[in-house]
């Protein structure tokens, strides 16, 4: 089997809000090759620019795009296939938008390996993949503390056994984030479990005050705190922490992650496969968080397709755990129809090959960027 062509299907919203959303505008990655068998995957990141890194047509050496790169290739080869595309895009990688870009071609050729092989991607992990995953449900901090009540019966209503709420207006205003935390502690009761991601709005004296007064509302980690290569930052928060600190969807390269788990020994390891590397590079991150004792938990905030690679990722591993955007965008709820089945908090996956995602050509057609 070959690679016959990579397709970068650009989708965009009419509208795009200036806020802390990722799927108001999103680059899909589909793989076709020579046995009629396609993979689709996801690029999280400047979605105009990593287009460009697809499609960029052969040029001198190490200047090529993705496409140029893997054609002829085979698709079920993933490691061959990863190295070729950090070769080729020398010049101009290996992280950054290149690494991004890199992650949506590898999700897919994953999808193409379970498809061919009839099975989905997690068996292909790991035999002892389970068929139900935890997840949370992730969307952005109200505007004010009182606006909290409505989405948090929202989320209790259907299920949900953690929320995480993130971003603005959380950050400038030490007693402003107190009653936001208080607030959602208050909607969600007791049972529910909550993450506070802080969207990387503080240095350390910052962080330490927020820990301390966040402590009493019973938070299960507290999200990139910190600006993401602040190591000894992590370092030292990590270790006088009352809170677990989770970071890491902002790094791509196999190296930072060493040293956020080795040196800045945080708690939680939230890689993006659709910014590491995809499940390829996923997988050494994970390898890496079992042996610095840190749990990885996928940072999934996009479309279904980075949902359900994510929750494939993490039905392998030892503490599966998923992020659920809530995000309000159709991208988001309506761009793929999958084989998962929400209830009471958890994730049902069944045999479908690969990925199973499929997009819906409506919405494709109807947001795509020509």
């Amino acid at each position: 089997m070959k690679i016959t062509d990579v397709e970068a299907i650009h989708l965009r919203l009419p509208k795009v809000e200036e806020v802390a959303d990722g799927t108001q505008d999103c680059l899909i990655v589909r793989v076709h090759t020579d046995a009629g068998i396609t993979g689709l995957g996801e690029v999280v990141s400047c979605s105009y620019v990593a287009r460009a890194v697809v499609e960029a047509p052969r040029s001198a050496p190490f200047r090529h795009g993705l496409a140029e790169i893997v054609r002829g290739l085979d698709p079920r080869d993933t490691n061959a296939v990863a190295q070729a595309m950090i070769e080729g895009t020398a010049w101009y990688g290996p992280g950054g938008v290149t690494r991004h870009a890199m992650s949506g071609v590898d999700m897919a050729l994953w999808d193409i390996r379970g498809k061919e092989t009839g099975q989905p991607v997690r068996k292909l992990l790991a035999d002892s993949a389970v068929d139900v995953v935890p997840c949370y449900a992730s969307v952005l901090w109200p505007a004010s503390p009182g606006l909290g009540a409505e989405s948090a019966r929202t989320f209790l209503d259907q299920g949900y056994r953690a929320v995480k709420y993130g971003w603005a207006p959380m950050g400038p205003d030490l007693d402003l984030d107190e009653e936001l935390v208080a607030a959602a502690r208050a909607a969600l009761g007791e049972k529910v479990e909550l993450m506070v991601d802080a969207g990387r709005a503080w240095d350390l004296d910052a962080a330490l005050a927020r820990v301390e007064r966040f402590a009493p509302y019973r938070v299960s980690w507290l999200e990139e705190p910190l600006h993401p290569y602040d190591t000894e930052g992590y370092r030292r928060l990590s270790a006088s922490s009352s809170i677990p600190i989770a970071a890491g969807e902002a790094v791509t390269l196999l190296e930072e992650y060493e040293q956020l788990l080795e040196r800045g020994r945080i708690h939680v390891v939230q890689p993006d496969l659709g910014r590491v590397g995809g499940i390829t590079s996923g997988q050494r991150i994970a390898e890496l968080a079992t042996a610095t004792n840190a749990r990885p938990v996928p940072h999934a905030f996009g479309t279904g397709v980075l949902l359900a690679a994510s929750a494939q990722w993490t039905a392998a591993s030892e503490q599966p755990l998923t992020e659920y955007t809530r995000a309000p965008s159709p991208l988001a709820r309506d761009l793929v129809r999958h084989t998962m089945e929400f209830k009471e908090g958890m994730l049902h996956l069944n045999n479908a090959p690969g990925l199973g995602v499929e997009l819906d050509e409506e919405v494709v057609d109807k947001f795509r960027v020509r």
